[in-house]
C-alpha cells in the first residue's frame, strides 16, 4: 500500500470533468488505461478552455462504474463478475457550464465531498489508503462505487474517493 502523505476530507464540486473515456472490464484493462495518459491532445483541448479552470487544475483520470448484462441491459453485481466495466476518462475538472469539445466525453460532478490522499508517487492500492483513512474519520464512508479519480501532480500522486456522510 502507499504511504499517505497528506489526507483530508473536503466538499467538491460542482465540476464539468472532461475528457475522453475508455471502458473495460474491471482487472481485465491492460495497459489501455496506461495508454490514454499519452494522448496528449486531450489535454491540449482543454488549455484552450482556461477561462472555465477550476481550482483542481491537474490533469486526471476519473475512474467510474458501469454493469452490463448479456442483454446489454444495465444491472447491479455486487461481485464484481464478468458484467462489470471500469469507465477511465483522462482529462480534468472544469466549471460546471464549460462547453464540452467536439469527440470529448464529459461527467457532471454534483457538490458532494470527497476524501483526498496525496502520495509521493503512483505506487499501487493508493485507494485501500485512502479508504483506510475515510474509515478512521466518524462521520464519513468511501463511496468509491459512484467514482475515483487518480491525479498527475508534478511532484505527487493523488487519489480522490467520493464518500457520503452517514
Amino acid at each position: 500500500m502507499g504511504t499517505l502523505n497528506q489526507f483530508k476530507l473536503c466538499k467538491f464540486g460542482p465540476y464539468r470533468f472532461i475528457g475522453k473515456s475508455v471502458y473495460a472490464r474491471a482487472g481485465k484493462s491492460g495497459n489501455i488505461f496506461g495508454y490514454m495518459w499519452s494522448n496528449k491532445w486531450i489535454f491540449e483541448e482543454l488549455d484552450k478552455l482556461s477561462e472555465y479552470s477550476t481550482d483542481e487544475k491537474h490533469n486526471s483520470a476519473l475512474l467510474t462504474w458501469e454493469w452490463y448484462n448479456s442483454e446489454g441491459i444495465p444491472h447491479f453485481d455486487i461481485f464484481c463478475g464478468p458484467s462489470k466495466l471500469l469507465g477511465y476518462t483522462v482529462g480534468r475538472f472544469m466549471k460546471p457550464d464549460t462547453p464540452v469539445p467536439e469527440g470529448m466525453d464529459y461527467f457532471d460532478i454534483p457538490e458532494t465531498y470527497v476524501a483526498k490522499g496525496w502520495f509521493d508517487k503512483e505506487e499501487g492500492n493508493e485507494e485501500a489508503a485512502v479508504k483506510q483513512a475515510v474509515s478512521e474519520h466518524d462521520g464519513y464512508t468511501a463511496a468509491s462505487w459512484r467514482f475515483m479519480v487518480e491525479v498527475e501532480a508534478e511532484n505527487a500522486f493523488g487519489y480522490y474517493i467520493a464518500c457520503d456522510c452517514k
